[in-house]
């Protein structure tokens, strides 16, 4: 089942109690400055840290099991993602590196790892479903990516489908308060998954409710 929002996370999840969801996994806007990813909206916020800051606490609260936070450091936000790692200390149960095989090409070091913060507030270690569950994996940057008319930076489903297929269940209600294109949630679908997902541009959300409606017919 799919539950898609048009709305501001902050305020959505608002309104939403503690504890409704298994899960949380969701990639935010990295405040690349250079604002050249989206068409129709900016990514660029004024207290970048006050914003993840919000949006990780606004997870925990309504989250009851491990929430996924896919987050890059770069040049511009280093600072503000180091820091958030320092105040939710306690929370992190453990890091997961997302390793991309083709990074974009820099004329310094190539940045070609993401962090997955993997955070909680009644689990003390993170669980796989299998023995030899890898802290790390490996995926391509979505440079197939069918929406990239709509959205650049759409989430290869490769990355998402590593962390709900080794820690996740069948059944697990999932939220992504960032949803863009719906990634999570095609991912969730495949999997036998409930997903809610929010997002405050009216393209996007349009986008993903096109795709999540595909998805569903050609499961049918």
């Amino acid at each position: 089942m799919n539950n898609l929002i048009n709305g501001c996370c902050f305020d959505v999840m608002g309104a939403m109690k503690d504890n409704q969801f298994d899960v949380v996994f969701t990639s935010p806007p990295y405040n690349r400055k250079r604002n050249d990813k989206y068409n129709n909206h900016t990514d660029i916020v004024e207290d970048y840290y006050a914003f993840l800051h919000q949006s990780v606490s606004d997870c925990l609260r309504v989250c009851k099991g491990n929430v996924f936070y896919n987050i890059q450091q770069t040049s511009y936000n280093r600072r503000d993602v180091h820091k958030l790692m320092g105040a939710f200390s306690e929370q992190i149960i453990d890091v997961l590196i997302w390793h991309k095989s083709n990074p974009m090409p820099s004329a310094n070091i190539v940045n070609a790892y993401e962090y997955i913060l993997v955070l909680s507030d009644t689990n003390k270690s993170l669980k796989a479903n299998s023995t030899y569950t890898l802290n790390h994996f490996t995926t391509p940057v979505y440079s197939s990516n069918p929406y990239k008319h709509i959205h650049r930076a759409v989430m290869n489903p490769d990355a998402c489908g590593y962390v709900l297929r080794n820690f996740a269940q069948k059944g697990d209600s999932v939220l992504d308060p960032f949803m863009g294109m719906g990634t999570t949630g095609e991912v969730c679908s495949t999997m036998g998954m409930n997903f809610t997902g929010i997002e405050k541009s009216v393209d996007y959300y349009n986008g993903a409710s096109e795709r999540l409606k595909q998805n569903k017919q050609m499961e049918l």
